[in-house]
Parts: C-alpha cells; sequence; structure tokens
C-alpha cells in the first residue's frame, strides 16, 4: 500500500515539475521582457524563432532595437542581438540563393545595376549625396558623394543633341557630314577609317585623325576647291559631325566597379565616375587622376562637381585612364549641421571649408566654439576651436565633430497668461514694467479677477520665485513692477476663481439634465430648457429639492423641500412659475402611475406567424406567445430556440452615463476624448430551453417576457463548427455517431498551442458546456446540432528564472520528505 502510494505521488510530482523546468528550454524570449535577456545565453534556434515572432508581429529590426531600448536593454545586449540576427539573415539569404550578386564590367548600360535599395521614387541631391553606404543598416556617419553615383534616379548618359565641342578631335569611326549648296549642291555621309581618314569621290583620301573639328574643316574645304571651282565665290560648304564613335575607357584604382567601360566619344570623366560606381568606401572624391597616352593630365575633385557646381569635367579620348586614390583626410561633422557626413579633407583646407561642405550649421546650433576628438597614438583627445579661429584650425584623418544644439533659454522674453485679452509672449524691453506688457496684451479681460495677480519670477540660480500683485491697483496706476527676463504674468478669471453653478431637471421632460444657473431662472423657464414634460408626466406635482446650506441647516435636514401642482395641461400656478431656482437646485417630474408604454416583443423564425406583437399583460410569458403566433412549424428547431433581450445600457443616455462614471474612475473628464473606449453591449442572448416551455406551460423555464425581446425559432440545424486552435476552422456536417474528437479531427486536429481541458461547446440556444478534467481523463460535451466548439490558446509561459527554479526544486523536496515521514508513521 505504501509503495503505491509512494509511486502516484512521485508520478504526479513528475508531472508538474517536468512542464514547468522544461517548457521554457527552446521558447523564444518574449518581447514583452528584453530587458532581461542575455543574448549569449540564445541559441541561434531562439535567436530564429525572436525574429519569426517579431516578423508576424508587424515589427522590423529597427523597430525591434527601439521597442528593446524602451523596454531597458542595455545598448550592448542591443548590439549583440543586432549582430546575432544579422547572422541568422545572411544564412537564410545563403540558403536561398538570393545573396549572390554579380555584375559584368563589359556592359554598357551597367549604370542600372548600380543602386540595389530602390527605395526612392524621386532624387534629393542632399538626401542621396550623404546615403549611408555601410552594408549593416547601422547608425554609421554616411560618406559624403558616395552614393550620388549609385543613384538609379540619376543619368549621367552623356547627351549628343548639342554642338559638336570645341576642340573635339576627329578619330576613327567618327561620322563627317559635308554639305555643298549654290551653284552646286552635294551632301557627302563619310566615316573616318581604322587608318583616321575619309575618301571623296573625285578628291580622293583625306586624313583626319586627331585634328579638332575646325582644322578638320579647313582641311576638307581646302581639297573640294579641286572639284568645286566656286568654292567660296558662288558655291558654299558646311562640315559637320554625323555619327560619334565609340571610345573605351579604363576606371582604375579604388573604384566601386572599376574596369573598362564603352562609351561615347562626348563623354566626360563624371560619365566615366557614373558607369563604375563612384569610389570605392575607401577611395578618393577628390584626387583622381586622368592619364592619357601614359601622362596625367588632369586631376578631378568630385568636391568641384558636388558642392561648388564648378567642376573640371574633362572630354575624354579613347584608352584615356581614370586612377581614383584612396581617400587622404576624412573627418566626420554632425549633430546640428545642414548635411551631417564624412567629408574628405585637402591638406590645405581649414575647419571653415568642412563646415562650408556641410552647408553650414543648422539654425539651432551652437557655433561659438566646436569641440573636435582627435586620435592619438593609442588613445582620444578634445581640442575646443573658437568661431574666430575656424579660418586657421587645420583638421586631421579621424577628426571628429558634433555641432550641438544651442539651450532652450530665452533671453529678453516676458509671457502673459490668463484673463487678457491677447495672452502669449513678448519682448522685453529696457524698463519695462508690468503695466506695459498688460498694454501689450490689450489689457484685462471684463471677467479678470481683480483682487489678485501673480508674477512668476525665475532667478539667478534658475529656481522660481513668487511675487503677488493687484490687477485693481495696476488699473488705478498703482503697485507697478519692474520687469526681468522669463517673467511670467499670471491673472485669473472670476470664472476660475468659483465653482461652476448648475441646476438639474431629473424625470419626465423630454432633455432631462444638468443646466447652466443663470441669474432669475424659475422653475418654468427650467423646463422649457428641457424642451417641456413628456406625455407620461404626472398631473399632480414639481418637486424641487434645495440643498441645506451651513445658515439653514438644524442638524438633522439634508435638504429642503417645495412642492408645486401641476394642472391637467401640465400647466404650472403663477407661484411655481415664478420660483426662482437657487445653484444646485434639482427639479423633479414624477411619472403618472397610471401612464403604461406599449411593450413590444419580437419571434422570429420558425412560427406560422412571426412578426412584432404588442404585450397583453405584464404576466405574459413565452408560451403566451408561442400560442399568438400560431406554434411552431415542421421545419423548426426548438433546441435551438434563444432570446435576445435589451441589456439597461440600450438607451443611449445610459451608456453616456456609465462612460462618463467609468472615465471619472479613470481620472479624465472628456468624455469625447476617448469616443468609442468602452464596449458596451445593448443587447445580450439568454438560453433558453423551448422545448421544455412547449410541454410545460408557465413552468420555471417559461420566462417573463420585456419590452424589445426577440425570440429567435431556427430551422433544424445541421453543421457543426470548428474555431480555436485547430489547423482549419470549418463548418462540418453534424453526425450523430460523431464524438467531440471526430469533429476535432475533421478540422485537422488541435495544434500544439491548444489547451483541450479547457475546450467548450456553445450550443444553438446559447447555452455553453465546459470539459471536465480529472486526473489524466477528460470528459467532453456532447456535440448537438448548430454547435460551436471552441479550442482556446494555451497560456504564454513565463520562462521560470534560477531563483524560481531553485525554489520549486527545494518545495518538491521538503514535500517529498514530509510524505516519506507520513508513510513510515504507518509501519
Amino acid at each position: 500500500m505504501n509503495k503505491v502510494f509512494l509511486r502516484i505521488f512521485f508520478v504526479l510530482a513528475l508531472r508538474l515539475a517536468i512542464p514547468i523546468l522544461s517548457s521554457h528550454a527552446q521558447e523564444a524570449p518574449s518581447i514583452n521582457n528584453l530587458q532581461n535577456i542575455n543574448v549569449d545565453d540564445l541559441s541561434d534556434d531562439q535567436v530564429r524563432k525572436l525574429l519569426e515572432k517579431v516578423e508576424s508581429s508587424g515589427y522590423s529590426q529597427q523597430q525591434l532595437e527601439v521597442l528593446a531600448k524602451a523596454r531597458g536593454m542595455s545598448a550592448t545586449q542591443i548590439t549583440k542581438l543586432r549582430r546575432r540576427i544579422s547572422k541568422i539573415q545572411s544564412q537564410r539569404d545563403d540558403v536561398s540563393g538570393s545573396g549572390a550578386f554579380s555584375r559584368n564590367r563589359g556592359d554598357k548600360d551597367i549604370s542600372k545595376d548600380v543602386v540595389q535599395d530602390g527605395s526612392s521614387t524621386a532624387f534629393n541631391p542632399f538626401n542621396d549625396l550623404v546615403q549611408d553606404d555601410s552594408s549593416d543598416g547601422g547608425d554609421a556617419v554616411p560618406i559624403f558623394g558616395m552614393s550620388f553615383f549609385r543613384n538609379r534616379n540619376l543619368s549621367f548618359d552623356p547627351s549628343v543633341n548639342f554642338a559638336t565641342p570645341k576642340g573635339y578631335q576627329v578619330g576613327p569611326g567618327d561620322g563627317i557630314i559635308i554639305d555643298v549648296w549654290g551653284a552646286s549642291e552635294q551632301t557627302y555621309q563619310l566615316e573616318v577609317s581604322p587608318e583616321g581618314s575619309i575618301i571623296i569621290p573625285s578628291v580622293g583620301p583625306i586624313f583626319l585623325n586627331g585634328l579638332s573639328m575646325e582644322r578638320a574643316e579647313q582641311r576638307i574645304k581646302a581639297k573640294l576647291k579641286s572639284i568645286y571651282s566656286g568654292l567660296g565665290e558662288n558655291t558654299y560648304a558646311q562640315v559637320s559631325l554625323g555619327q560619334i564613335r565609340t571610345i573605351s575607357v579604363n576606371v582604375v584604382g579604388e573604384a566601386y566597379r572599376p574596369g573598362t567601360y564603352q562609351m561615347s566619344s562626348f563623354a566626360t570623366a563624371f560619365n566615366a565616375l557614373y558607369y563604375a560606381g563612384g569610389p570605392s568606401e575607401g577611395g578618393s572624391l577628390r584626387n583622381i587622376d586622368i592619364f592619357r597616352a601614359g601622362s596625367k593630365i588632369a586631376t578631378l575633385d568630385g568636391y568641384d562637381f558636388l558642392v561648388k557646381g564648378t567642376p573640371k569635367n574633362i572630354m575624354l579620348q579613347d584608352q584615356d585612364v581614370l586612377l581614383i586614390r584612396p581617400y587622404g583626410n576624412r573627418v566626420s561633422l554632425t549633430g546640428e549641421v545642414k548635411r551631417p557626413a564624412i567629408y574628405e579633407i585637402l591638406p590645405e583646407e581649414k575647419l571653415a571649408d568642412a563646415v562650408a561642405f556641410t552647408g553650414g550649421f543648422k539654425s539651432g546650433g551652437y557655433y561659438k566654439s566646436l569641440s573636435i576628438r582627435r586620435n592619438l597614438s593609442n588613445g582620444k583627445t578634445i581640442l575646443t576651436v573658437l568661431k574666430e579661429d575656424f579660418d586657421q584650425f587645420n583638421l586631421l584623418d579621424g577628426d571628429e565633430l558634433e555641432v550641438d544644439p544651442i539651450q532652450k533659454l530665452f533671453t529678453g522674453r516676458v509671457r502673459v497668461e490668463g484673463a487678457v485679452n491677447h495672452p502669449g509672449e513678448y519682448e522685453l524691453k529696457e524698463g519695462m514694467k508690468l503695466s506695459d506688457v498688460i498694454n501689450l496684451s490689450d489689457g484685462f479681460r471684463p471677467d479678470v479677477f481683480l483682487n489678485r495677480g501673480v508674477l512668476i519670477r525665475q532667478n539667478d540660480d534658475l529656481t522660481l520665485s513668487s511675487i503677488a500683485f493687484s490687477p485693481k491697483s495696476l488699473l488705478e496706476g498703482q503697485g507697478d513692477i519692474a520687469l526681468q527676463s522669463e517673467d511670467l504674468i499670471k491673472v485669473q478669471s472670476i470664472f476660475d476663481m468659483t465653482q461652476e453653478y448648475t441646476v438639474s431637471i431629473q424625470g419626465e421632460v423630454q432633455a432631462p439634465g444638468d443646466y447652466s444657473h443663470a441669474e432669475g431662472i424659475t422653475v418654468e423657464n427650467l423646463i422649457f430648457m428641457a424642451n417641456g414634460f413628456k406625455e407620461s408626466a404626472a398631473k399632480s406635482f414639481v418637486e424641487v429639492a434645495r440643498r441645506i446650506t451651513e445658515e439653514t441647516s438644524d442638524g438633522t435636514n439634508v435638504s429642503q423641500l417645495f412642492n408645486f401642482p401641476i394642472d391637467e395641461n401640465l400647466m404650472l400656478d403663477d407661484r411655481a412659475s415664478n420660483f426662482v431656482l437657487k445653484p444646485f437646485d434639482l427639479v423633479v417630474i414624477r411619472k403618472s402611475p397610471f401612464y403604461e408604454s406599449r411593450d413590444v416583443v419580437v419571434i422570429e423564425g420558425e412560427v406560422l406567424y412571426p412578426g412584432p406583437y404588442a404585450l397583453e399583460s405584464k404576466t405574459e410569458r413565452i408560451s403566451d406567445l408561442l400560442r399568438r403566433a400560431g406554434g411552431l412549424t415542421n421545419e423548426a428547431y426548438p433546441a435551438g430556440g434563444s432570446l435576445i433581450r435589451q441589456t439597461e445600457y440600450s438607451d443611449e443616455r445610459e451608456v453616456s452615463r456609465v462612460k462618463k462614471l467609468r472615465l471619472q474612475a479613470l481620472g479624465q473628464a472628456d468624455t469625447t476624448a476617448v469616443k468609442g473606449t468602452f464596449a458596451i453591449n445593448q443587447t445580450e442572448a439568454i438560453a433558453i430551453e423551448l422545448e421544455k416551455i412547449v410541454d410545460n406551460p408557465k413552468s420555471e423555464f417559461d420566462l417573463l417576457l420585456k419590452d424589445g425581446d426577440i425570440i429567435s425559432i431556427p430551422k433544424e440545424l445541421q453543421t457543426v463548427r470548428i474555431r480555436g486552435e485547430v489547423y482549419f476552422s470549418s463548418n462540418v456536417l453534424f453526425q450523430r455517431s460523431n464524438s467531440f474528437k471526430d469533429y476535432l479531427s475533421s478540422a485537422g486536429g488541435a495544434t500544439q498551442d491548444a489547451k483541450l481541458n479547457r475546450s467548450y461547446v456553445v450550443f444553438a440556444n446559447g447555452s455553453a458546456k465546459k470539459t471536465r478534467s480529472f486526473l489524466w481523463f477528460k470528459n467532453y460535451p456532447k456535440v448537438e446540432p448548430g454547435a460551436e466548439i471552441v479550442v482556446p490558446r494555451r497560456p504564454e509561459k513565463r520562462k521560470l528564472s534560477p531563483g524560481e527554479i531553485i525554489g520549486i526544486s527545494s518545495g518538491l523536496t521538503s514535500l517529498t520528505f514530509v510524505v516519506i515521514q507520513i508513510v513510515n508513521s504507518f509501519k
């Protein structure tokens, strides 16, 4: 017996302990518990599950980082998490093959492959100049100008629809057009041969290679005189460039995509840079050499184009070489500047030049001095440069400058609040007094509280002090005060200094409620404001309840009552008409005891005569209504009959009242500010046993009917609905032989997150039954036609801390010891 008892105990203990200790072993960390995550303790599978959970919740990785920071996760843990997620994503990309990316350097249209993100459809030159080129998408400062040449919204293709550039040199492949007119007319369209010449019929070859267009035209005209003797007198000729040739240009060094590119002979150095994607991250924008026939002909500075707009844009020739050298000195300028980025600085340029590259300081930037973080041989230091020294200060590679915002402190400002005609901020001028700023604000309003105002002054140590003054004395030319910067003048309205006075009318009027008290308001006025009596008003009296004040209290009464008669026409006598109400008086119009409203109920569905019915008496029941409706049809399904009844919140004014009470409980006074915050059901379904009602009229199952009740009787139902934690929520055919589990199987079965022992069945009449459990046995409800099976989700389990695990283990050990002692005591 004792052995059996011990076995049962240990089995139960293990069933309790094992799920608690092991169920969280490989669960994804909770998004709501990010502050307690140690990223080093997470497996790759847990990080992957966390990423999937974040993506399924609609968060981006950046939003996850913001959420983690808001939850208290340290910057170190956020950095580790970012690296782990990047590793998981790169592994996923490698598997899918999406990480591969290659380009053919020989493609003439290679510029279309330059920008890959496609995030912008409109070109903003300032944004694109400082676009972040880092691949990790982190918070690194972008390098100025690098991405300008990789924007696919730009086109650097040279235009051919303009005059031949001055100094253009003719070469093999160029088309030459010769037009002759006058005494003779002729057009020649010729192409420069690989040897560099053209052949004019009857003239012979003319060597043009390397000549400028001006020189080529002179030579061609000189040769044409051999066949056109009147050339220059009555015959004229014009030489122009037709089809332009293609040249090969080499881009080497620190280029984003070094290689050889085929371009128009009109192409310039910037066209070649664009095709090559510009400099790489380690390349210079300011030191790009151009070589022709082995000799350097020019050095290109990209900032002349990107910043100054005055580029030395060199026209290229066949086999020219662009050499992009590594960058020299780069400095970082961030904070309150117009284009924060990393800029390349030439040796002769100063701090003022670097600031100019950014477009200058923002209006809110502090520029009296700048602090520079500079690298040392084994550490860092800070240098502070005054504004007047910007033109002389030399920057070094790696210098970091962050322009701070100015303080949000005002100088020379005074403010006026409250009962003045134009409250606001005003300039403090020399010698200005309190009366001066009141005049600037168009004076006091008529409702100003004349006895006291307050001037709140900010002291030198930023503490506050309060100085009282009298608006009345100020109006009389007395008690003026000299003002200081940041003084705040506050005056109150007399309405702010007194409680809001109201009167209330309740009962049988069209618009009951609270109304503002006005001097001389009478009972008759208030009834008029409430849109008059209802038809149900009692033709007897009006009651006015007045609160007891300290002067009228005898220590026992809580209110003073006044009654005024109403005649048959619902008119007040003269005494009531002229009775003047005081603040907080309550006027009550009673309901006539003989007035009965017409109560209507509805019966719908499978009865002979469905529709609305007026109740005959207050004791009419469901069975009475069925009898009046002709009884059930042959197709009726009594087990699915239900009663829909209006709640006490069906009246809109009652809903507003309840919302107001709930908002007051939450400390909010404005009901319109949270419109729709509270969901208040205006109807509710009541499960009824219609079969028992039909068999036993007037029994306990036969409910009394109320105004607005709806009796619904469906046709025979033939389906069962399954929803919740199943693999395929659906409606299936009801089969009397099927069990609860059979219906679950028809929906694909329960998911691993399902809580089967909490599942329940909602029947067609609105009643419900839950699953009952005992040890390992579950007793599922019987399923009927029209029923709905609901399988709830298992609650998310919280990962146990080491202390909790130790506590549970200690408790189980103690419990085991106690049980053993009990068992031993039976021996």
